[in-house]
């Protein structure tokens, strides 16, 4: 954000800080807060502790002391970070989005640093990982959440423990375990929303997915491929009251089989599919081929198995790509809310971007764990800022956005296309435009809305 986009926002900047001054309660810790949030919102190449002090003409031993050693609380600051967010994008629609993230590193010293699984270059290298948690609805996307993922190698090694402050209740814990804490966390504190998503990490796990289900939470998660499930097929050539795609929506009596995924594909016929152009993407309109069956989910050698839905999408006109997806959504919802909550993802992805280029939230050069998540928190903060006031300039939305569309029970995303596929009924399905621009600079207005009419039908 430039200085003269700032200066017209310095009301709105005032009134943003005079909200979170009460959590910093010592000496220049008011101060330090405005000057590191102004410096995060700043056109700065890299905004970390050393050049945001020498802009803002601060000593930078004190600002250095304010990030990695203040004894100010980011939880909470967080915990008035969500209920803010709740009053400016608080939407029955809205949908919690889990995705993990990684920030490259040099040295062997800055906490919890390994060589690890790094999605940033799309390899193994060194580099921090972080499970982060982002709130999307019609209005608007940000963060809510973070959790630092501390390797087994780091939190069994109390010395390097010792060194970097990592408090002694921290222990090992997946990824997984720590987005069901960020979840309890925040639905405690009354955030609406519709629906839980993430990806593989989080699909590949039984016992998250259960223990959602007895939260009473729902959710939907891309799983792996070879995924089996227990599946009761209507058999072939035996016509009912019933259509095939009315049949497949139900638990159907008989035996079930425990299938993998792709073996179901390959026993169904094909006019159970059915065209859908999910949304906008990069590239132009992103349409797949769905089918959604009621099953039970294989639970292993235990005796309850959990009725849910198994997606399985086939992406067209881009690369050709299978996904399946579950979720433990009622026989009610339909195909189209399973489809959007589903490719529902891409709101964190953007988040990443931009906070990553906008508001540094990788450009910190602090070693510790204070201040990891102190520079962290307010990362967050300063995202959200530039989210309010993108909204309240009233600037052209970008696609990604869609602050005026109605969205229905979709997880804050629309659907508001002609059916598209073999079927024009109660099946039918409507497709859910949606434009996404890869770390699209929060205060940048985009142009008009593209149209992209309908897809054709594919059997």
């Amino acid at each position: 954000m430039q200085y003269k986009e700032l200066s017209q926002c310095q009301p709105a900047f005032e009134q943003f800080c005079e909200r979170y001054e009460c959590l910093f309660r010592h000496g220049q810790q008011r101060p330090h807060f405005c000057s590191y949030l102004l410096g995060l919102l700043s056109s700065l190449e890299r905004k970390s502790i050393e050049p945001i002090a020498l802009e803002q003409e601060i000593d930078v031993r004190t600002l250095q002391h304010f990030i990695g050693a203040s004894p100010w609380d980011d939880r909470l600051v967080l915990v008035e970070h969500r209920r803010h967010v709740r009053e400016t994008l608080g939407s029955s629609n809205g949908i919690f989005i889990l995705d993990p993230t990684a920030f490259p590193k040099r040295g062997e010293h800055s906490v919890g640093v390994a060589r690890q699984w790094c999605g940033q270059l799309g390899k193994e290298e060194n580099c921090q990982v972080a499970v982060n948690l982002t709130y999307a609805c019609e209005r608007g996307h940000t963060f809510l959440d973070r959790r630092l993922y501390l390797p087994d190698s780091w939190a069994s090694d109390w010395q390097r423990r010792q060194a970097c402050g990592v408090p002694d209740d921290v222990v090992f814990r997946t990824s997984w375990q720590l987005a069901y804490e960020m979840i309890q966390t925040t639905r405690s504190e009354g955030l609406p929303h519709a629906w839980i998503t993430g990806d593989e990490e989080f699909g590949k796990v039984p016992l998250l997915h259960d223990w959602l289900n007895q939260d009473k939470e729902r959710y939907i998660f891309e799983v792996p491929l070879k995924t089996r499930v227990w599946v009761t097929l209507p058999q072939r050539h035996r016509r009912g009251p019933k259509g095939l795609l009315a049949r497949l929506r139900q638990i159907s009596p008989g035996r079930p089989r425990l299938m993998r995924s792709d073996a179901i594909v390959q026993a169904l016929p094909g006019r159970v599919w059915t065209t859908v152009e999910v949304r906008q993407g990069s590239k132009g309109p992103i349409r797949v081929s769905a089918l959604a069956i009621r099953v039970r989910f294989y639970r292993g050698l235990k005796k309850a198995r959990p009725e849910g839905w198994l997606l399985i999408t086939d992406t067209l006109d881009q690369r050709r790509q299978r996904k399946v997806f579950q979720s433990n959504a009622g026989p009610d919802c339909s195909l189209a809310s399973l489809l959007s909550a589903a490719y529902a993802r891409w709101p964190i992805e953007q988040d990443h971007g931009q906070g990553k280029n906008e508001t540094g939230l990788g450009d910190y050069e602090t070693r510790t764990w204070l201040g990891w998540h102190h520079h962290t928190a307010l990362s967050f903060l300063a995202h959200h800022f530039l989210v309010i006031q993108r909204n309240r300039l009233g600037e052209k939305k970008s696609g990604d956005d869609r602050r005026g569309d109605k969205t229905g029970d979709c997880g804050g995303l629309p659907v508001v296309r002609k059916a598209a596929g073999p079927s024009r009924g109660r099946d039918a399905i409507p497709t859910a435009p949606e434009s996404r621009g890869s770390c699209r600079p929060l205060e940048a207005s985009s142009g008009a809305r593209r149209t992209v009419q309908s897809a054709p039908a594919y059997r």
